[in-house]
């Protein structure tokens, strides 16, 4: 697995309260596929409770997220 992690500068507010990251994964096992990774990924992380989540296909065009996007 090949992962790597983009963080922006924190949005103004309370410590810790919302800083951007572009998380971007690749699978590099022979069993599990990159879209399999990123699925697992998706449901843990929105599993914790913790993250806004926001998924883009290839084209970046936004696929799922656990929060309303409104018109995109």
């Amino acid at each position: 697995m090949t992962v790597s992690l983009y963080v922006g500068d924190p949005d103004s507010g309370p410590p810790l309260g919302s800083v951007p990251a572009m998380l971007t994964a690749r699978s590099r096992s022979d069993t599990v596929e990159t879209y399999q990774l990123a699925e697992r990924l998706y449901d843990r992380l929105v599993g914790s409770g913790t993250y806004l989540v926001l998924v883009f296909d290839d084209e970046v065009m936004p696929i799922a997220a656990n929060f309303d996007i409104g018109e995109w």
